[in-house]
């Protein structure tokens, strides 16, 4: 087998996946876990492979590891979302597609697919996407205006204090802001019940080699490193793995012959992102949202199950103990910071719109329309900076 540089071989991949080559692409993505059995990028094709093969389980699997290391991951969760809706599981449908909308509030096939999923729900489309609190949060640290981004994520945490995707957030925006202690802090209860969050190892591989625990750096270096091999060769900062050289790491490609791949056989249970050193469960979905999805309330309810006020560690429930929280230090008792309740982002017809790709169009249900929206008037700017993938090009087409 001829060696190929890791990327490479990932972009190979995402175009066997694009070209409807699913179970090479499937072979190819096992074949690398084999050798490197927690790569994030290999997870999210691999995933994205597994959904359009409409293998709904093993999609589902992959993509909860991919957020028990990156919990706001934009993939994983429109992959998320799409599963829920294919199995009319509305209420967590419309909650993974608002994380997505979070990380990506511009995106005008995520604004669209919001749209047609409220409609589903409510019996009529929104005009437009409200930006919510997250989404401010994620453009806020974006623009590099940190105070702001904790203050909206506190608020967005005292309403739902279980909420790993802005945890997450929080350490970045305390590091970016040169708050070193209140970053670290944030970081070592993630990494207390998810081991492998990757800005979590990431921000305390920045932080700790100048303080007296510096010694312990190598432990969160290797778990990022296994996450991302080419963190290992990163000069400036483990932030900036794309500085890195293609060529830095490579792998045997695979001379597939049709036959299945199989992962080596501790990858599920041992060596895959999520399920070793005692990690937290893997449901994303929120507890009120998974009793709803079981039956145990009304999926139309919508309502959150109000958190009591903590007063020591003997008094925390459960359910927030998983998620991390000790015993209160009063770090996120601040009020909700303020929020413009007039902030609207354009909406999905103001932006221009890319063409729908062969593997979305698969998975709408049969005898959906597939009409592609009219063209914009005007192209509006991206606030976050980011293209919409071409995987993901006119998702909010009605299904």
């Amino acid at each position: 087998m001829a060696k190929v540089p890791l990327r490479t071989y990932s972009r190979d991949i995402e175009n066997l996946v694009d070209r409807g080559q699913l179970d090479e692409a499937i072979a190819h993505c096992r074949h690398i876990l084999n050798a490197f059995p927690k790569h994030l990028e290999t997870y999210r094709l691999l995933g994205k492979a597994y959904l359009e093969a409409k293998r709904y389980e093993e999609a589902t699997d992959i993509f909860e590891r991919v957020l028990m290391a990156v919990p706001d991951d934009f993939v994983a969760h429109v992959g998320k979302s799409i599963i829920q809706d294919e199995q009319k599981n509305m209420d967590a449908a419309i909650w993974h597609m608002e994380r997505a909308f979070e990380v990506q509030p511009s995106n005008a096939a995520i604004q669209a697919e919001l749209q047609r999923l409220y409609g589903r729900r409510d019996g009529v489309e929104p005009p437009k996407i409200r930006l919510t609190r997250g989404a401010l949060a994620h453009m806020y640290v974006q623009g590099e205006l940190y105070p702001q981004a904790i203050s909206e994520i506190k608020s967005v945490l005292e309403e739902d204090v279980a909420r790993k995707d802005m945890q997450v957030l929080l350490a970045q925006a305390y590091f970016r802001a040169g708050q070193k202690g209140e970053a670290a802090e944030v970081c070592s209860r993630l990494i207390r019940l998810y081991p492998y969050c990757l800005d979590a190892n990431r921000v305390l591989v920045e932080l700790l080699p100048e303080t007296e625990q510096g010694e312990s750096v190598q432990v969160y270096r290797q778990r990022v490193n296994e996450m991302d091999p080419y963190a290992a060769f990163a000069t400036r900062s483990v932030f900036h793995p794309e500085e890195v050289s293609d060529s830095a790491v490579s792998i045997e490609r695979l001379e597939w012959d049709g036959e299945p791949v199989l992962v080596r056989s501790d990858w599920r249970e041992l060596a895959g992102i999520g399920r070793d050193e005692g990690a937290a469960p893997r449901d994303e979905e929120p507890a009120w949202l998974r009793s709803a999805m079981m039956g145990e309330t009304s999926a139309a309810s919508g309502s959150t199950e109000e958190l009591a006020p903590v007063s020591g560690d003997e008094d925390i429930p459960d359910f927030m103990r998983e998620a991390g929280w000790g015993e209160s230090t009063g770090a996120f008792q601040e009020g909700p910071g303020v929020f413009d309740e007039s902030g609207e982002i354009p909406a999905a017809s103001d932006i221009e719109q890319g063409d729908l790709p062969d593997w979305v169009k698969a998975l709408a249900p049969s005898g959906a329309g597939m009409e592609s929206a009219p063209p914009p008037k005007e192209p509006a700017e991206d606030m976050m900076g980011d293209d919409v993938p071409d995987w993901l090009q006119g998702l909010g087409e009605e299904r």
